[in-house]
């Protein structure tokens, strides 16, 4: 809307009257009056540029305006006063010498009536176009900020010649199992995506703050809000992605509840940057020294809610760190962890499932791990009873009580280069062969080996932030991902597009092509991870299965080019 046009002509008069009288009285006023007259012309002068600021005075009119005030007020400008009052322009005319001038006395009241009689009409406009009427907005409006950025991706993923058929993993019926959901394994995939997401924070007090991010992404894909392009032009899916309450009651201490960001210090080997949690968490910060501040951070997020049990899924985490000024340029971070999967694994039921009335009124293969979040890579068992020629369900066959330790260390020395390098290493100290055994129900994972470590080496060289056009930075990381380390449904989604059980490296980099705007590369290579267990199998026959499909030739190549913006 041009607001400019709805602004009355009588406010350009009273602006305009008001500068000119204030220019002709200021070279006759006696000293006591000057103060007040120039009070008055810089008052008028505010409030015109106020009025260009906010669109309802064009520059050129204030252009106009001024120069016509200066012409008028020129002749009347006492020796040594006239650059102060207004600047006459060299074709301004002149007066013969000695000529009179009447200057008209303008009152104090006058002058107050003019200000306000301006201010009214500026707050009048300001609420009829609802663009400034602080009566009408709460408070914590005034603590709003809005973001959010969009990333386009062209992704091409490429297959091993030698891997494994996905029919193969599909056909799998007995346990041990390992990702059973593979659909392609052999045909090279060309797509591009999009992630689109829009935030709003509110400061709603002193010490609370609210917030929501709106984002695209498949609901049921928890560590990727990435939406693939080319379904004829149909809408894309949008959902909410985080809403949460913050309390900080001290500089120290924060409260948060909702769905939130990873509340953890880490990297992508356990952390996704897409991944949001659902739940609560706290955290606590401490100075111990001059540049060394210590943190501990403790959260309780609800992963599966049971109607029939009382045995829900959750995840309960506690984090105890550091950060450490060691030199003026030389700044390490580390973090040691310790994650609980409460409830995730399987375990098999012993009888068929209920029929009639009962059927879906007691509780069976509640510990099941659902299809819509497994990627691929954890151990998983069969938990149909043992009569069943059912299709199988699965579950995990281990425990998960990860322990993590990350670290990561940047040195500024090089200004604006700076080079960073982390370190990401995780157990999983509940896995248990006899525990497996008893649950599982079979003795066919007495063989099954503990594979449980994931490590991650990485550095990156470069700005410290793609903030301004000519920032850039690259980056180099080394990956070992045992099957059983972490629960694969929450890790990344582009090495060995997504899931756990592999090796491989990725490089790439970033380039801002303009101020928050980046254009990126970046080649990720993976390979599936050979545990001893020999796998077998006679070609073009899926059931002749033997061995340990955890081992099967599968590897994978992703490369990504994007541009991605923030706003």
């Amino acid at each position: 809307m041009n607001t400019r046009r709805n602004f009355p002509p009588l406010r350009l008069a009273v602006a305009a009257t008001a500068l000119t009288l204030a220019g002709h009285a200021f070279g006759q006023a006696a000293p006591s009056e000057r103060e007040g007259l120039e009070q008055l012309r810089a008052t008028t002068l505010a409030l015109i540029q106020a009025l260009v600021e906010q669109g309802l005075l064009s520059r050129e009119r204030v252009d106009a305006l001024l120069r016509q005030s200066a012409r008028t007020a020129a002749p009347t400008a006492a020796p040594g006063a006239g650059a102060t009052a207004s600047v006459a322009p060299p074709s301004a005319p002149s007066r013969p010498a000695g000529a009179v001038v009447r200057v008209p006395y303008v009152p104090e009241t006058l002058r107050a009536q003019i200000k306000e009689e301006i201010r009214n009409e500026v707050f009048e406009t300001a609420r009829e176009e609802r663009w400034a009427d602080a009566r009408q907005l709460p408070a914590w409006v005034r603590g709003l900020t809005i973001e959010g950025d969009v990333r386009v991706r062209a992704q091409g993923e490429g297959f091993g010649s030698g891997n494994v058929p996905a029919e193969v993993y599909r056909s799998q019926v007995d346990s041990p199992a390992w990702s059973p959901d593979l659909v392609n394994t052999e045909t090279q995939r060309r797509r591009l995506t999009l992630r689109a997401r829009l935030g709003v924070t509110a400061k709603v007090s002193e010490d609370v703050v609210a917030g929501i991010r709106l984002a695209t992404g498949n609901a049921n894909s928890p560590s990727s809000e990435s939406a693939t392009l080319g379904n004829y032009s149909n809408r894309l899916t949008v959902g909410l992605d985080r809403a949460y309450v913050r309390w900080e009651p001290r500089y120290d201490l924060r409260f948060e509840a909702g769905r939130m960001a990873v509340p953890f210090f880490g990297t992508d080997l356990l952390w996704p940057d897409d991944l949001s949690l659902d739940g609560f968490s706290v955290r606590a910060e401490r100075d111990f020294a001059s540049g060394l501040f210590g943190f501990a951070v403790a959260g309780a997020f609800p992963l599966e809610e049971l109607a029939l049990s009382r045995g829900d899924k959750w995840l309960y985490g506690i984090q105890v760190g550091a950060d450490w000024a060691i030199a003026a340029k030389t700044q390490l971070r580390f973090g040691i962890g310790l994650y609980e999967f409460h409830n995730i694994e399987g375990r098999r039921e012993s009888e068929p499932p209920p029929t009639g009335p009962r059927a879906g009124t007691v509780p069976y293969q509640l510990s099941q791990y659902p299809a819509s979040v497994r990627q691929r890579g954890n151990t998983l068992i069969n938990l149909n009873d043992p009569t069943s020629t059912a299709a199988p369900v699965w579950g995990l066959a281990s425990k998960f009580r990860p322990l993590n330790v990350s670290a990561g260390v940047t040195f500024s020395q090089f200004e604006p280069i700076a080079i960073g390098v982390t370190a990401d290493y995780v157990k999983n100290s509940a896995f248990d062969l006899d525990d497996i055994r008893r649950r599982a129900g079979t003795d066919a994972v007495n063989d099954l080996a503990n594979k449980t470590t994931g490590i991650q080496l990485k550095t990156q060289v470069g700005s410290l932030r793609l903030a301004e056009r000519g920032d850039w930075q690259t980056f180099f990381a080394l990956r070992k991902f045992e099957r059983d380390a972490w629960l694969d449904a929450f890790t990344d989604t582009t090495w060995h597009l997504g899931g756990t059980g592999y090796k491989g490296f990725s490089l790439g980099g970033a380039y801002a092509i303009g101020r928050s705007t980046t254009l990126g590369l970046r080649y990720t290579s993976t390979r599936n991870l050979d545990d001893g267990r020999r796998f077998l199998a006679v070609p073009g026959d899926p059931t002749s299965v033997s061995g340990n499909l955890s081992s099967a030739p599968l590897k994978i190549d992703v490369i990504q080019v994007e541009v991605n913006s923030r706003f």
